[in-house]
């Protein structure tokens, strides 16, 4: 069987389970919702999009918790992915512009299945619900009796315990920055795990909730930027946020990444031949002209590169984009925020504030710490002294020509 018809099969089970629990498993409100609304009913978008392990995951977290927002759970990007607009239908997460061979009508739906409005009470069964419709897509080779799910959780369950009872470890979930999970572990999956869970101020949507912003965040949206502006979102509002990070703080995310067994991988591309990686599937975002041969350091490198040279090619598709560097969110916080709130036009929100002051750790490899990237400095440099002119010119840019301000 060709990789091409494998990832299909997968699809395939994952569709199937996936509308079963929406069609007849989840709350008869919520059914009738996503029946009649699409996600491109927003007033306003605000895209976050940066290259993998660019710090756009804690960014995406602060700014959900603002009240006069709705947003996913986590990366949208397994809801194309299901859809079947990914690799292999394409060489690599670049989307063309032109692109239009897909059901418009029911992408959009999917995009719509696990947004929620941000509300402090929050409401439990928007959570269920939510964790629900993303089972099937978590593991599309199992079937799960998702009645049983859904009853034990609305009970108070634990979902761990839930699916330690079927025989799926909890380190395949939400439990990464634990431990690593055993390799028998590393399996093809429909989106790549693990994902930005619901927090409990979030609740299930109505028809007025279109009037908020809608936030959305996923790294290989840097790719589609053109294709998302005409094909998704032609009559919406869409401000980006162009988030950056210095190359070697990011190119050493990317290696920490591909080498925990913490679910971080999205493809199946064949043998991998990279030194210093003994996985069998490609983590990470697939750029142009990516290689299954070579050095791994390279090819985080290449992520990176290839990530935001795609992003400042887009910028020309949006009226109104905002470039903010990681490095100032974690040093400058407060006004960095504020700086991004306005231009989102949200207004000010006491529950964002609050998670200003006590962000959550999120999507982290290892414990944060000021350029941790100098532990393997040797081989970050000597990667960075092998790259090509795109390289240098992003840098520029990007205005990363100081290592000083590498942190």
């Amino acid at each position: 069987m060709s990789l091409e018809e494998s990832s299909s099969d997968l699809r395939d089970q994952a569709k199937q389970n996936y509308e079963h629990v929406k069609n007849t498993v989840i709350t008869e409100e919520k059914r009738s919702f996503l029946s009649k609304h699409r996600i491109d009913e927003f007033d306003s978008v605000v895209l976050i999009t940066s290259s993998p392990r660019g710090g756009s995951s804690l960014l995406f977290d602060i700014l959900r918790h603002h009240e006069e927002t709705c947003s996913p759970d986590g990366e949208h990007g397994r809801w194309y992915t299901l859809n079947g607009i990914c690799y292999p239908a394409f060489e690599s997460d670049v989307v063309p512009a032109n692109f239009e061979s897909f059901d418009r009508e029911k992408l959009l739906t999917d995009l719509l299945a696990e947004v929620g409005a941000t509300e402090r009470s929050g409401d439990r069964t928007h959570r269920v619900d939510n964790t629900l419709v993303r089972l099937p897509l978590q593991f599309p080779d199992r079937e799960l009796p998702y009645e049983q799910v859904r009853k034990e959780l609305l009970e108070g369950t634990s979902l761990n315990e839930i699916l330690e009872r079927f025989g799926i470890s909890p380190l395949q979930y939400d439990e990464y920055a634990e431990r690593d999970a055993d390799s028998s572990f590393e399996n093809e999956t429909i989106e790549d795990r693990p994902f930005v869970s619901s927090h409990g101020h979030k609740r299930s949507l109505t028809a007025d909730d279109f009037e908020r912003t809608l936030v959305l965040k996923a790294s290989g949206d840097a790719y589609r930027l053109p294709w998302i502006r005409e094909q998704l979102f032609p009559e919406t509002e869409v401000k980006v946020v162009h988030l950056t990070r210095n190359p070697a703080a990011s190119i050493n995310g990317l290696y920490d990444g591909w080498r925990l067994n913490r679910g971080f991988q999205t493809y199946n591309v064949g043998d991998l031949n990279l030194e210093g990686y003994d996985g069998s599937l490609w983590c990470y975002d697939l750029p142009p002209d990516w290689s299954s041969e070579g050095k791994l350091i390279d090819v985080c490198l290449q992520q990176w590169v290839q990530a935001h040279r795609h992003i400042l090619n887009s910028r020309d598709a949006f009226e109104d984009v905002l470039r903010i560097r990681f490095e100032d969110i974690l040093t400058e916080t407060d006004s960095v925020i504020k700086e991004i709130v306005e231009f989102a036009d949200l207004g000010k929100s006491e529950l964002l504030s609050e998670n200003v002051e006590n962000p959550n750790k999120v999507m982290t490899t290892k414990e944060p710490a000021r350029a941790r990237w100098r532990s393997r400095e040797g081989l970050v440099k000597d990667a960075l002294n092998r790259a090509d002119e795109t390289y240098s010119e992003v840098v520029e840019e990007l205005e990363y020509t100081e290592e000083s301000e590498w942190i």
